[in-house]
């Protein structure tokens, strides 16, 4: 049979496995916001040349996931009350109108299966699993969005959801917050189990209001420090 694969040791290849290595880094805090890159040092961290990583850092520079300084270099870009304040008032209009497009389509399994992931999501926030409590809450939304039947509103919020994600996963580092979010959680459930299309989008508004405002009253320094203590490295090899 004819070969219809490229080589997986491409510098496309490379560059692209770079990216997606540096970038999942930075989102889980194994690389700490305002942390200097230094392209060699990725390099060897990474077993590759430093081309594919120099390439790399321009796309995440052109994402907004670092910042370049004129002599100095790149650095993770920092995280920042406004950002929290700007990408969380974006993203309770989007969800709150997949909820609105969701409520009218969402069956009775659905339903029940968004009844569990809350009942799963309370247990793991009650036990202090964070990264179990965490994944249950993600899926929780992305069930309604995907129920919301609206490809471009799914395609806009998981664009969006990349920038978000280290902010989410501060919030599950402050004290409380996991119990919050399942209360406001139960809220869009009973208005989706309702058919009440209103409340559910006010319902879905106002957890993330509530999300942004308790993460933008926080010590930035302090949650960051809990976030990268349990950060894992991920087991992954790269081709020399």
């Amino acid at each position: 049979m004819a070969d219809i694969l490229a080589p997986v040791a491409s510098p496309t290849s490379l560059e692209k496995m770079a990216y997606e290595a540096i970038k999942e880094a930075i989102l889980s805090f194994r690389l700490k916001p305002g942390e200097t890159l230094v392209e060699a040092d990725l390099a060897r961290q990474l077993s590759i040349s430093k081309t594919p990583v120099r390439d790399a850092l321009s796309r995440l520079e052109k994402e907004g996931f670092i910042t370049k300084i004129p002599y100095k270099g790149y650095y993770v870009s920092e995280v920042s009350r406004e950002t929290i304040i700007e990408i969380f008032e974006i993203r309770a209009v989007l969800e709150g109108l997949a909820c609105r497009l969701a409520a009218p389509l969402l069956t009775a399994e659905d339903l029940a299966a968004l009844n569990a992931l809350l009942e799963q999501h309370a247990t793991a926030a009650a036990a202090g699993n964070i990264a179990l409590a965490s994944q249950l809450n993600r899926r929780f939304h992305d069930t309604i969005i995907q129920k919301s039947a609206n490809r471009w509103l799914a395609d806009t919020l998981a664009h969006l959801d990349e920038h978000l994600r280290r902010y989410r996963t501060l919030s599950n580092f402050q004290s409380g917050r996991l119990e919050k979010s399942v209360d406001e959680h139960r809220a869009i459930l009973n208005a989706l189990a309702s058919k009440a299309l209103v409340e559910a989008e006010a319902a879905a508004r106002q957890h993330l209001h509530s999300v942004s405002a308790d993460l933008a009253a926080q010590d930035f320094k302090e949650l960051v420090q809990l976030a990268s203590s349990q950060a894992v490295i991920p087991n992954r090899s790269y081709p020399e």
